[in-house]
């Protein structure tokens, strides 16, 4: 940061799992989030054809220990093919005799360090070298060359360190123990936590204490907008805590300069294609859009009631001070808690309780199903259904005011019961458990009588 300025750099990096050796990691895709990407001009190719590989610890050692071997494990399918062509075309060239170099072509991607490693155990009289234009140089070298090379070689190491790809800038990120901004980030960490750490844990309480070690300093500005809707109300720029409508309301003139010493947000001269365009939805966009509407809301609430007679802008890690509260508390949607405190307890619920929905035993009530059900209800807010047989259902809704208008509204209706759910009454594993214990007290005392009975 310079005097009173922030400078920009945003990045788009495509990630792709590579296969290698045995690691051939399998994924799969939901059409509905394929359409979403095709939507926003998501480059698929760049994805698969350029995609940085990463690895999680586990993937890591288990490479670590296969490169370990003299004989690295096969490739399958295309790798092995290609490993296999490069090996003849080098054997068809040692048994003619023609020259003390060979240059054949490098496949992209990690099967170049297979080729290699195939390459120096299968011909004890030859050495491969990385040329240009994308080619492996195979020379003909004496045994003492050959030997000196080998103690020298470092390709598990290089094969290692090429897969492990983005996983470097995930542990740099760990290390510096910089402060995290994302937006509604709570899904980035789990993927950053489970494709370049380790499998999410079983227990919640676990992936908190891991996170928070990984990541010490988060803010997620989606909190951060709506829990300062209120306290900011008189500037009237957090009406939404959507990304796209909270930067253009904050990018905008009011936005802007609506308290003193407004920052200077500049994008670096090789990073400025987001200064006049709009790519919702591309990650370095968005990144930027986060880390953008932090530092506005930061300056707000810094500088909310401070006089014109105040001299000094105020300095980062003083915007960091301020807000100190909202740090490693992530946004939650549809959940009992609107959002979790990584380094904290859990905060107690503040949404409404859930409603149980009961169909009346009728044939016109049998054609109801759960998206009539939340047509119908969110006339009333937002809501999300979950059935849990033919004929009854469970509702959480957005508020208060949604609940108590949806069982208003519902209170003498003919087809559809409403009202709050109460675990006791309607969760029918509840009430096995119930009738189980019930049963087992009768049977308990019936035969404490009936053994007294007989002696």
């Amino acid at each position: 940061m310079k005097y009173n300025r922030f400078d920009v750099w945003s990045y788009n990096f495509h990630l792709f799992p590579q296969s290698f050796a045995t690691l051939d990691v399998r994924f799969g895709c939901q059409a509905s989030s394929l359409e979403f990407l095709c939507h926003h001009n998501f480059d698929f190719n760049k994805f698969v054809y350029e995609g940085v590989p990463y690895l999680d610890q586990e993937q890591e050692k288990q490479l670590r220990k296969h490169l370990e071997q003299t004989c690295w494990p096969s490739a399958g399918g295309s790798q092995q093919d290609e490993v296999q062509s490069s090996c003849s075309m080098v054997s068809q060239w040692l048994s003619n005799g023609e020259g003390t170099e060979l240059n054949i072509p490098a496949p992209k991607g990690p099967v170049m360090f297979l080729i290699h490693r195939a390459l120096r155990t299968s011909f004890p009289e030859i050495w491969t070298y990385d040329a240009e234009n994308s080619e492996i140089a195979v020379r003909k070298v004496s045994q003492e060359k050959r030997k000196e090379e080998e103690e020298k070689d470092d390709l598990a190491n290089n094969a290692l360190e090429s897969l492990l790809g983005f996983t470097h800038v995930f542990r740099v990120l760990t290390q510096t123990r910089k402060p995290v901004v994302g937006h509604n980030m709570l899904m980035d960490l789990m993927l950053l936590y489970s494709k370049m750490h380790k499998p999410l844990p079983e227990k919640y309480a676990h992936f908190k204490r891991d996170i928070h070690q990984l990541f010490p300093c988060i803010y997620d500005t989606k909190h951060i907008a709506a829990e300062l809707k209120k306290p900011l109300a008189e500037f009237a720029v957090l009406q939404s805590s959507i990304l796209q409508e909270l930067f253009d309301a904050l990018n905008s003139h009011k936005g802007r300069f609506m308290v003193l010493h407004s920052p200077a947000i500049v994008a670096a001269a090789e990073c400025d294609r987001y200064t006049n365009e709009s790519h919702p939805h591309e990650a370095g966009y968005d990144s930027y859009m986060a880390g953008y509407v932090f530092i506005r809301m930061s300056h707000l609430l810094t500088m909310q009631g401070i006089s014109k007679q105040q001299p000094v802008p105020p300095r980062f890690r003083r915007y960091l001070e301020v807000l100190k509260g909202f740090q490693d508390r992530v946004n939650v949607i549809r959940a009992s808690v609107d959002h979790i405190w990584l380094s904290g307890e859990d905060p107690a619920s503040r949404r409404p309780q859930w409603l149980y929905v009961t169909l009346a035993q009728s044939r016109a009530a049998r054609t109801i199903n759960s998206a009539q059900i939340a047509e119908r209800f969110s006339a009333y807010g937002s809501v999300d259904i979950r059935p849990l047989d033919g004929n009854h259902f469970l509702v959480a809704a957005h508020s208060f005011y949604c609940a108590k208008d949806i069982l208003r509204a519902y209170r003498s209706h003919k087809l559809i019961h409403v009202t709050y759910y109460n675990m006791w009454k309607h969760s029918s594993t509840v009430q096995v458990l119930l009738w189980t214990c019930i049963s087992a007290s009768v049977l308990g005392i019936a035969w404490t009588f009936l053994g007294k009975s007989s002696s």
